[in-house]
């Protein structure tokens, strides 16, 4: 597919990535964040079945690594949302410690994804020829950023005490 198809399945995970205010006032937060998480699922894949050919075969052998990549991946997205939650229940009791401690959640968070990948790079490269793995990075890498971006626009800044 090309860039008209990328950009409209990112088009869609860029809208479930922005806050649901509304929503999540009508469910708990909690139940709001599972039910993001999981239409950014479905629509990940979607993105990505859009912008990687495959062959019969290659999508044979693909798919289920794919699926192994993204529940490990996924582990550090439930991470990060108890990380994110923590934060917020912490935010207007900021202290020196909590945040530093906070700091440190988010670097492990960060040096695990990086492991998962490094786990999973020649898992993918060897079902895949090379250019279609590396596309294949290329698109989890931009669907990453469109998440991170929506976070950052949404997570305030730590407090300081002046």
């Amino acid at each position: 597919m090309g860039k008209a198809a990328f950009f409209a399945g990112i088009s869609s995970l860029a809208i479930l990535a922005m806050p649901h205010a509304a929503r999540a006032q009508q469910v708990d937060q909690w139940t709001a964040i599972q039910q993001l998480q999981a239409d950014l699922k479905a629509d990940r894949q979607a993105v990505v079945a859009a912008n990687l050919p495959l062959t019969e075969g290659e999508a044979q052998v693909f798919w289920p690594a794919y699926k192994e990549y993204r529940v490990d991946v996924e582990k550090l997205g439930d991470r990060m949302v108890k990380l994110i939650a923590a934060y917020a229940a912490n935010f207007e009791t900021m202290t020196d410690t909590k945040a530093d401690a906070f700091f440190n959640d988010l670097l492990a968070i960060d040096r695990d994804r990086l492991a998962v990948r490094e786990q999973h790079v020649p898992k993918i490269r060897a079902v895949l020829p090379g250019q279609k793995a590396a596309r294949f990075f290329q698109i989890e890498n931009k669907l990453d950023a469109i998440v991170n971006v929506s976070l950052a626009s949404e997570i305030p800044l730590v407090p300081v005490k002046r």
